[in-house]
């Protein structure tokens, strides 16, 4: 028996358990309980549907995420909704089911989209600014236009959405 001690992989294994041990031993008691870990998930699905305009959002109410104090959302399409939080960092793409246009029954055909006003591949003028300056940056449409939005990619390759407005204007989305 004391021939096993004296291999030095045995002796290794051992003084690694015994740090292993102490260093559970040491821990401090959890503050937070699991449920105050986790993110309120049907608090979310309300705030994606409040930023959809009322549409619904569909979320499977098992998912399980860290908690975010405050989630930032963006359209990655015009159906669906991206969730991003910062620390811890997570992000979520919720898709959203588009509401009926006025006057259409239920499981009437959608209707036919207009040409975009952005091409996938079309480079553009982004425009960022405030009140007494301005900023714009060349990009590149990663998409067709959707709506009134358009996913883009900086010359760094940072992607980001942008806003198309009257006249073809491109600003960057808040």
């Amino acid at each position: 028996m004391r021939q096993m001690f004296k291999s030095p992989s045995v002796r290794h294994i051992l003084l690694g358990l015994a740090g292993l041990g102490a260093l559970i031993a040491a821990r401090p008691a959890p503050t937070q309980t699991l449920a105050q870990a986790l993110h309120d998930v049907a608090a979310l699905k309300a705030q994606v549907q409040g930023f959809a305009g009322g549409a619904p959002a569909r979320i499977d109410p098992r998912l399980v995420v860290p908690r975010c104090l405050a989630p930032a959302l963006s359209w990655a399409r015009a159906d669906v909704v991206r969730a991003d939080c910062a620390s811890p960092a997570w992000t979520l793409y919720v898709p959203i089911d588009q509401p009926f246009a006025l006057g259409s029954a239920p499981g009437a055909l959608p209707q036919a989209r207009a040409r975009p006003a952005i091409w996938r591949g079309e480079r553009v003028l982004v425009e960022a600014g405030g009140q007494g300056w301005a900023v714009s940056i060349e990009a590149e449409a990663e998409r067709d236009a959707d709506g009134n939005r358009i996913a883009l990619k900086g010359p760094a390759g940072r992607r980001f959405t942008g806003r198309i407005e009257e006249g073809g204007k491109v600003v960057l989305a808040r």
